[in-house]
């Protein structure tokens, strides 16, 4: 069959004739196109297209179920304006391991907060990415385990911005206030992909130590700093933060799901947030600085 490589139109009688003869993958190659993008423009230009089980047919009965050309779409002309000569295939880039993980998460990452974690799969994913189904298992051996990767990476990433505003602040006062305003900041940012990873229970189940041991380990430097400068017991350090921890992740949660904008969120959290760190200090120190 004529490629064609310097050919820059063809009719949509040869182009039926083409699919009919050989399979889309070859044919797309001869005119410089992708398989699926042939088989689009067959659609679109309302060219009848056989099915892989057509292949699988003796000769003699793939001509018998050959179509008749119907009519061209109304707006269509006859001949097809084509490239003047294939485009090159696109090579395939070599990653590492840690990299074509990185690129699995990343388009996860984007399905979840545009679809919802149920329509994240290994196969969807693999197809996004351009890779076989099975290097993507050869990345992430289940599901499940790519998305408690995730979460673990969105949660490391959420702890790492939480250290840095506070490290920012130069008195306890202005650290919870730092840290405050960071937190409502990635509930806004990070905050719907973390709440929708977390609605899955393996998800769940899977982090859960891990997430309290991280709390307490964000927590505890906190405590002992509240019980040392203001002399109150440890109960009630841990109570006011625990009550104070608590606001702010309901605003969080509010502002993640696009109920309350981040100016509200702010607004309502900070005089709290404020008074009640202000709550624990002594009267010689009206400042919490």
């Amino acid at each position: 069959m004529r490629r064609a490589d310097h050919a820059s139109s063809i009719t949509r009688a040869s182009l039926l004739e083409r699919v009919w003869n050989d399979p889309l993958a070859r044919v797309a190659g001869e005119v410089g196109m992708s398989a699926n993008g042939l088989a689009k423009l067959c659609d679109r230009l309302d060219i009848p297209r056989p099915k892989r089980s057509y292949w699988l047919l003796p000769p003699e009965e793939r001509a018998a179920l050959r179509p008749a050309l119907p009519p061209a779409p109304a707006g269509v002309d006859e001949e097809i304006i084509l490239s003047e000569r294939p485009q090159p295939r696109r090579e395939r880039t070599r990653l590492s391991l840690d990299d074509r993980r990185a690129q699995l998460l990343n388009a996860a990452a984007l399905i979840v907060v545009a679809e919802g974690p149920q329509e994240v799969t290994m196969k969807r994913l693999a197809r996004e990415v351009g890779i076989s189904e099975a290097q993507a298992h050869n990345c992430f051996a289940k599901r499940i385990d790519l998305l408690v990767e995730l979460t673990r990476r969105e949660v490391a990433q959420v702890e790492a911005s939480r250290r840095g505003a506070v490290s920012r602040g130069s008195n306890p006062l202005t650290r919870v206030v730092l840290s405050t305003i960071n937190y409502l900041h990635d509930a806004q940012a990070r905050g719907p992909l973390l709440q929708a990873l977390l609605t899955v229970p393996g998800v769940r189940a899977a982090l859960r130590e891990e997430r309290a041991t991280m709390a307490r380990a964000a927590r505890q430097p906190v405590l002992d700093s509240m019980v040392a400068r203001y002399g109150i017991s440890e109960a009630r350090a841990m109570g006011t933060n625990a009550v104070l921890t608590a606001i702010c992740l309901r605003a969080g949660g509010l502002l993640a799901a696009g109920k309350i904008s981040f100016a509200t969120a702010e607004r309502l959290c900070l005089p709290i947030v404020i008074a009640g760190a202000r709550s624990n200090a002594p009267a010689s120190q009206p400042d919490y600085g």
